[in-house]
């Protein structure tokens, strides 16, 4: 039998855990979560068969939940174990760090300064109030701070066409750069 998946507040932002009494059995149910499917394809690379599992105390109820760790997430719950909101525990995977040396108005020290750029990590937010949180998604850091979060597979997919797409552009943006600094480092003769 399927357990009842905990729904979220018609506004659609974080859920509400006032709108129960503290210890109810529908506020005990809304923070079961939701374990993470695999799919088909070749897990993470720190993927481990082997799901930990933390218990914490909740700061909404007051009782032990316990809750199981998304497959290879590097986090170590073990500081989870004190009163938390369950809203503050999620599981992550870091995928490899990118850097791109940038220099002009993005800098403040007038000197070329390193900017994080399309890094990328998969979470999950396992008491999240938004149920699509609750499976592992990626988080890309397009640069610096600014991301495109809760990816599912197939928006991933997308993200990576339409990127594919960019950096065709960008080939062809390049090429008509070095050809039209030429064209204009070396005009031609004005006849008089």
């Amino acid at each position: 039998m399927k357990k009842p998946v905990p729904t979220t507040p018609d506004d659609g932002g974080p859920e509400d855990h006032a709108t129960q009494p503290l210890g109810s059995v529908g506020q005990a149910a809304r923070l079961q979560s939701v374990p993470a499917s695999l799919s088909n394809s070749e897990p993470a690379k720190a993927s481990s068969a082997v799901r930990r599992t933390f218990t914490f105390t909740s700061a909404v109820t007051g009782e032990k939940v316990t809750a199981t760790c998304m497959p290879g997430c590097t986090i170590d719950h073990e500081a989870d174990s004190d009163t938390q909101h369950p809203h503050d525990i999620y599981c992550h995977i870091p995928g490899p760090a990118s850097e791109l040396p940038l220099f002009g108005p993005l800098c403040d020290t007038g000197s070329p300064e390193d900017f994080r750029f399309l890094s990328w990590q998969i979470q999950s937010h396992p008491f999240s109030g938004r149920p699509a949180e609750r499976l592992p998604f990626v988080a890309i850091e397009a640069i610096d701070d600014h991301y495109i979060e809760y990816l599912d597979p197939d928006t991933l997919e997308m993200v990576i066409s339409r990127l594919q797409q960019q950096v065709n552009s960008l080939r062809e943006a390049h090429v008509q750069l070095v050809n039209l600094r030429t064209a204009y480092l070396n005009p031609p003769e004005v006849a008089a």
